[in-house]
């Protein structure tokens, strides 16, 4: 909802999640995959996203290696895409910045507050999963807390607070900041 909405105003968002499923679709790298995770996981160049969410999401090794192998394409899919963009600044949503060390490679970082139990019904509908899944894809990321302390801007998302405002107020102060650059 939030990216939508600086969409609206203007301003591109490429979606790390989006680009990390797109790694996918590359035969080369589903070969990785396969030698790294085990044959049964790609089967006629499909990757078996279920079966690879089982043993990553129960493993945190596993974990740490698959987001060795995927991040580093998506980071360079970013800047080959920020090249092609002219608005005064782009966004990069991830879900899991901090815990893959890119904050460092941004200029500034908005952080997307919801209480708990909102986020968990949104990934629950959004990805159709049951609600374990969710809590333990969420073990797997820092707190929210932790990511508030570590974010630049906030945007409180309860479904209550409203959006626009927010996001206008956080546009105006990068768009103002860029000047003095």
């Amino acid at each position: 909802m939030v990216c939508s909405v600086f969409e609206h105003i203007g301003i591109p968002v490429f979606n790390a999640d989006i680009q990390a499923k797109e790694c996918y679709n590359d035969k080369l790298f589903l070969k990785e995959i396969a030698d790294e995770f085990g044959k049964s996981i790609v089967v006629d160049n499909v990757l078996d996203r279920n079966a690879l969410a089982n043993i990553v999401f129960n493993n945190k090794d596993r974990l740490i290696k698959l987001n060795s192998m995927v991040h580093p394409k998506v980071l360079d899919r970013f800047f080959l895409w920020r090249n092609y963009q002219s608005a005064p600044y782009v966004i990069l949503e991830s879900a899991i910045l901090f815990e893959i060390g890119w904050e460092k490679k941004f200029e500034s970082i908005i952080c997307i507050n919801s209480p708990k139990e909102v986020s968990i019904q949104r990934a629950m509908s959004r990805d159709n999963v049951r609600r374990e899944i969710v809590e333990e894809r969420m073990n797997n990321q820092l707190s929210i807390e932790e990511k508030v302390e570590k974010s630049d801007f906030i945007v409180f998302h309860d479904n209550k607070t409203m959006l626009l405002p927010q996001i206008l107020e956080i546009h105006n102060r990068i768009i103002e900041s860029s000047k003095g650059n």
